[in-house]
């Protein structure tokens, strides 16, 4: 995926990506294979600098705008 911001940011988001999806993964693996498709759209490199110490139960009710099931 092709991050949007500024190339320093999209570096720093890039490793921030790769280790959030490796942590939510193991933490709530079906909730995460029910989430992955919404959260892979997310291209915008603050995005993920914002959310990065974020757990998938907050990015979840993020993203869904408080509907997390």
């Amino acid at each position: 995926m092709k991050f949007v911001g500024a190339p320093k940011l999209v570096v720093w988001a890039e490793k921030i990506r790769k280790d959030r999806l490796r942590v939510w993964e193991e933490t709530s693996p079906e909730i995460f294979k029910a989430i992955e498709p919404i959260v892979a759209r997310q291209s915008r490199a603050d995005w993920w600098i914002a959310n990065k110490d974020k757990g998938l139960d907050a990015v979840c009710n993020q993203l869904l705008g408080g509907k997390l099931r």
